[in-house]
């Protein structure tokens, strides 16, 4: 199937185009197969008001037709772009967890260094698996220049970000963000590695350069295979997503993309209580880690 011509606007534009039940469970199903991410029956509205300005766009009149189109038109690849930036939802901001920085500044860090390589070079690689627009690897990256470069001055560091929203992966490379982005940031972090414009304020190119993003689909067994020997991996805020096979599938690739000695960090509303037994649960003040030994 292919799609109208996206030139003109359905006529209907400007009013809410209704999802009927079957389609609704026909998207819900062809999201979940995709990407683990499963749409409770209560969700619907949300996937009528995301998905809508998608329909006007392509100019389709039914949900009916765009689940067809998705699935089986000639540019369905195409259309996952936008399948995905429409169903994530994508918060964050500068120093969000600092209770998670904490621990990785000061427990994690030296027991990698000290496992790893004593007194020697070491490169350290961390995985930002839900980076969004890229505030946490960037703050990761100025936390390693300004409080663990001066103290393990032989360390370097490697930072991967990586999101299925391909909208906010661009947003990360460019590094420009708005004043809700910096609201919680050390006014010193923010003279130092910034460069503000306009209510603009763009990552200088020292803190863009230890960080690299890409798009990534968690769900995709093939490419989690390819993202391997990391030493701690940030994957926050993303299972309370999937239901429990999703997340039994997405943890054990995260286990797998970590070298033995490495930590998991996931959110605080997040647990791997009947998930995965294969981690040994750290605790630390306010938060938690998972340790792969």
């Amino acid at each position: 199937m292919t799609a109208p011509s996206p030139v003109a606007l359905h006529p209907a534009l400007g009013k809410q185009l209704k999802m009927s039940d079957d389609a609704f469970r026909q998207i819900r199903e062809h999201i979940y197969d995709l990407t683990g991410i499963y749409f409770q029956d209560n969700k619907k509205y949300l996937l009528e008001g995301r998905l809508g300005k998608r329909l006007q766009l392509l100019g389709l009149s039914a949900f009916e037709e765009y689940f067809q189109f998705v699935k089986f038109g000639a540019r369905r690849n195409d259309e996952l772009k936008h399948l995905y930036d429409a169903v994530t939802i994508n918060e964050t901001f500068f120093f969000r967890n600092e209770p998670q920085f904490e621990a990785f500044e000061h427990t994690l860090v030296p027991e990698i260094l000290r496992s790893k390589s004593p007194g020697g070079k070491y490169k350290l690689r961390i995985w930002s698996a839900a980076s969004s627009s890229g505030e946490e690897a960037y703050t990761l990256a100025m936390l390693y220049l300004e409080r663990l470069k001066p103290k393990y001055p032989s360390l370097e560091i490697e930072i991967v970000g990586t999101d299925i929203n391909s909208t906010v992966v661009d947003t990360a490379r460019k590094g420009l963000y708005r004043e809700y982005s910096i609201r919680n940031m050390p006014q010193s972090y923010l003279q130092k590695y910034f460069v503000s414009s306009d209510n603009r304020f763009q990552v200088k190119d020292n803190v863009r350069c230890l960080a690299r993003f890409e798009n990534l689909n968690l769900y995709d067994q093939v490419r989690m295979r390819q993202l391997n020997s990391f030493d701690i991996i940030f994957c926050c805020n993303v299972l309370i997503y999937f239901d429990a096979k999703s997340k039994i599938r997405v943890v054990s690739g995260l286990y797998n993309s970590l070298n033995r000695g490495g930590y998991l960090f996931i959110g605080y509303a997040e647990s791997l209580v009947s998930i995965s037994n294969a981690f040994k649960l750290l605790n630390f003040p306010k938060t938690v880690a998972y340790k792969k030994e």
